[in-house]
């Protein structure tokens, strides 16, 4: 072999080398990124839960707000929170059981 193939060989070691380099860097950058997007992943299902837990609080709250802002002055407002008292009371008392 002559000095120039040996130079060729050389230079096509360092080359390879350099690729497994790169490769071995972006190798471990993807297991970074995917436990990265595993944690967002699971941020994103808890930050649903939090939304429809928010949007069955605010259609509680709605409910509640009618029955109170109910302008009667023979209490019929309060003659509903106390069957819905009563009810949930019943709820309770059978899961007791």
């Amino acid at each position: 072999m002559t000095e120039e193939d040996h130079l060729l060989i050389n230079d096509l070691k360092r080359n390879t080398q350099q690729l497994f380099e790169k490769y071995i860097a972006l190798e471990q950058k993807n297991v970074l990124l995917s436990k990265r997007v595993e944690s967002l992943e699971n941020e994103l299902e808890l930050l649903e839960h939090e939304k429809i837990e928010l949007g069955r609080n605010y259609e509680q709250l709605k409910v509640a707000n009618r029955i109170l802002s109910a302008n009667d002055e023979n209490g019929e407002a309060k003659q509903k929170i106390d069957v819905l008292i009563r009810e949930i009371d019943k709820c309770i008392a059978l899961l007791n059981k």
